[in-house]
This record gives structure tokens, C-alpha cells and sequence, in this order.
């Protein structure tokens, strides 16, 4: 009777560590927010030009493509995003209409990479758009005093 070392040896599973990242836009004030849990850190940047929401919400999701190239750059990351929209537009479940989302699209075509994924997540668990609502409602009440 024969026996193989390789039948005891179990196969080495890669586990693959995801980086999230969520992001957002808003038209009050016109700011792009992003949220790394990892480096427990906010993000806000007022953006001009930027006309609709769903610009806004483009912008977000290519500041969160640059963020990932720079500070995650052999991981695998997913930002996540509330927009529907946007993001089943970049993963081709909608098509583009419109020519500012038609050129915001091609330009995070071109960003995207094989190691980052755009998700829809529900609005209450963006913590970029939650972090966003709670600065908004600080500055109006800081506004009343």
C-alpha cells in the first residue's frame, strides 16, 4: 500500500482582506465625504462645479478610486456607495444617460481596477453620508446659538 504525502497535506486557501471604503455626495455644501474604518478617518472636500447629486456621487466614488490607489494599493478593496444609480451604472446594470455622466462614467471606467469593487449600500449604513448628515446638522445648529 502506497501512500502520498500530498493526500495529508491540506491546500492553502488564500484569504483575500477586503479594504472598505464608503463614500458620498451632497448637494448641500456641495462636498464629497469619504470614510476608511481602517485608518479611522474622515474625509471632507467641497467640490466645485459640480452641478446635480448625481455628480456629486460620481466625484465621491473617483475620489474613493484615488484614495484606494494611494493608500491601498496591492489590497483589494469596495467602496461603497448609496447611490444606485451611480453605482449600477459603473457596473453595467444601467445605462448612462447624459452628457456630464457619460464623461463622469468614462473617467471612472479608466480608474477602475481589477482589485477594486463598487457596491450599492443602503443609506443608513453609509457611514460617509451619516458622517455627512451629522456635520450638517451641527453646523445649523451652531448656527441658532
Amino acid at each position: 500500500m502506497e501512500i502520498y504525502a500530498a493526500s495529508f497535506i491540506q491546500p492553502i486557501r488564500l484569504i483575500k482582506t477586503v479594504i472598505k471604503l464608503y463614500v458620498d455626495g451632497g448637494t448641500r455644501g456641495m462636498v464629497i465625504c469619504l470614510h476608511d474604518p481602517q485608518r479611522q478617518k474622515y474625509i471632507i472636500k467641497k467640490r466645485k462645479g459640480a452641478t446635480t447629486n448625481n455628480d456629486l456621487e460620481y466625484l465621491a466614488i473617483i475620489y474613493g478610486i484615488e484614495y484606494s490607489k494611494k493608500y491601498y494599493p496591492r489590497d483589494y478593496v469596495t467602496v461603497y456607495s448609496d447611490s444606485r444609480l451611480a453605482v449600477n451604472q459603473i457596473n453595467g446594470i444601467y445605462r448612462v444617460n447624459g452628457d456630464n455622466l457619460i464623461a463622469l462614467h468614462k473617467k471612472t471606467m479608466r480608474k477602475l481596477t481589477p482589485r477594486i469593487e463598487i457596491e450599492w449600500v443602503r443609506r443608513n449604513f453609509n457611514y460617509a453620508g451619516i458622517h455627512l448628515e451629522s456635520l450638517r446638522a451641527y453646523l445649523r445648529s451652531s448656527q441658532d446659538k
